[in-house]
């Protein structure tokens, strides 16, 4: 990454004239690339409404020697609002904290249980839980709060709370972003909260650094593995990153390795020695093949049956632009974005499928965009393949009725090769559009798709998390 701005707004100097000049100065985020996916740490603040079905299970999930937990104690005009479950749970010592302009309390995370919501007047709790505490929030800390997901039958009132709370959580992520901390949302369908293990732990983690103001939903009727080995949660897996030799792809295969998954790292032929050097440095198999070769599905299959038999993780990274305006834009450019971008997934997962080359537990990633979710400028053809990748996940998701699961992910303006070559201006404004006034790194994609591919992200189905800030552009 060369971003000078940053770089100078986060050293000594800079922050001395940032501050004198009241210039926006982008926070310092944290990450570890070293570590999986794992239990957070730090005091936890958590909370849940009178009505909450999810709170026990949250606490459960979180009783644990790296964190201490704590709770809110309410005003008595408000403890009618709240719910006392979180001090039930057993062998687990939960501290009542109180809040008021005098309170010097700082704390890393909060988690706060919405499920059960059912009247507006009910939001009281979740306003004044905030309004006392969020100032305790350390930097690079983290919010989650945890909702019910609407069911189709459904009737209004729940329509109209659920997306009260998509636009509180969008909002405070805003506010609290200056810090380098999100706010995050998981919906949950009653009966799949003993599932919230990993969205939680992810959300609660440097892991989704770069993600806030976003939401990730659970479904029901996936069973969770017995065992799960949260040091190394893909030993024993195979995995096809394609776009590997460099960027996103290069990070994916880096940090599904680092997970324990073998590997296999696909890009087009002019990349091969890169592609190499990736598959080499994670001990990981190279494979040199242009997608968009008319025969490279059938090829592709050939090889994975032949070498693998079958294979358990599959990320459709591979993808190209060719920007014009749609007036100046030939026929081929609009041909080669779509064919690669949309048509080229939907005919590998039709053709895994139909060889039944994927296992019983398989995890399927697609690389959306937000040029897809929000359009763009001069990228009619990627936008429509990168909503049409969007939509084709929604979709197929709700067809998928075994063990097996497929998610996608929005990046925003993320640092790499592709975005050094945008015009310094754009690159800029890119940058600085988001609530962290940053762009991401490769890495922060890379963790997102972990999140989707570990055993304990059974019930996360049909999701389109965006990795992007909490950019402006789209919803």
């Amino acid at each position: 990454m060369n971003d000078l701005y940053l770089e100078f707004a986060q050293s000594q100097v800079g922050r001395s004239l940032f501050d004198a000049l009241s210039l926006p100065k982008p926070p310092q985020l944290f990450r570890s690339p070293e570590y999986c996916l794992n239990v957070p740490r730090g005091q936890i603040l958590v909370a849940g409404l009178k009505s909450n079905f999810a709170l026990k299970a949250i606490v459960t999930a979180l009783n644990h020697d790296s964190i201490k937990l704590c709770t809110i104690k309410p005003k008595a005009d408000l403890a009618q609002y709240y719910s006392s479950h979180a001090r039930s749970v057993p062998n687990q010592k939960i501290e009542q904290l109180s809040f008021n302009e005098n309170s010097n309390h700082r704390i890393k995370s909060y988690v706060f249980d919405a499920t059960g919501l059912k009247h507006p007047d009910e939001l009281k709790a979740l306003y004044h839980f905030f309004k006392h505490s969020v100032t305790s929030l350390k930097k690079n800390g983290h919010i989650v709060v945890v909702a019910s997901e609407p069911r189709s039958g459904d009737g209004v009132n729940e329509a109209a709370l659920s997306g009260a709370l998509d636009g509180f959580v969008k909002s405070l992520a805003k506010e609290v972003g200056k810090k380098g901390a999100n706010c995050n949302l998981i919906k949950i369908a009653k009966g799949t909260e003993r599932q919230l293990q990993s969205a939680l732990y992810y959300f609660l983690s440097d892991k989704s650094a770069y993600v806030t103001g976003q939401s990730l939903k659970l479904i029901r009727g996936r069973a969770l593995p017995r065992k799960i080995n949260w040091e190394r949660p893909l030993k024993g897996k195979y995995a096809l990153v394609t776009g590997a030799a460099q960027g996103i792809g290069a990070e994916t295969a880096r940090v599904l390795a680092r997970d324990g998954a073998r590997v296999v790292c696909l890009d087009i032929p002019a990349n091969e020695a890169k592609l190499k050097q990736v598959a080499d440095s994670i001990e990981g198999h190279a494979l040199a093949l242009d997608l968009s070769n008319k025969d490279a599905t059938e090829s592709l299959m050939s090889t994975l049956a032949s070498q693998l038999g079958v294979i358990d993780i599959v990320v459709h990274n591979a993808g190209i632009t060719r920007d014009k305006t749609l007036a100046k834009m030939p026929a081929h450019f609009w041909e080669q974005v779509v064919d690669i971008n949309l048509g080229k997934i939907m005919e590998i997962n039709a053709a895994l499928f139909e060889k039944k080359i994927l296992s019983d537990r398989a995890r399927i990633v697609c690389i959306s965009s937000i040029s897809g979710i929000a359009g763009n400028f001069g990228q009619t053809n990627y936008a429509t393949s990168k909503a049409g990748v969007a939509a084709y996940v929604e979709k197929i998701s709700t067809l998928l009725a075994d063990g097996r699961t497929i998610n996608a992910i929005a990046p925003g303006f993320i640092e790499t090769d592709m975005t050094k070559k945008v015009p310094a201006v754009t690159r800029q404004i890119g940058r600085r559009s988001n609530s962290f006034a940053q762009g991401g790194e490769p890495l922060d994609v890379a963790e997102a798709i972990s999140l989707f591919c570990h055993p304990a992200s059974q019930a996360l189905n049909g999701n389109i998390l965006r990795v992007c800030g909490q950019s402006i552009l789209g919803k």
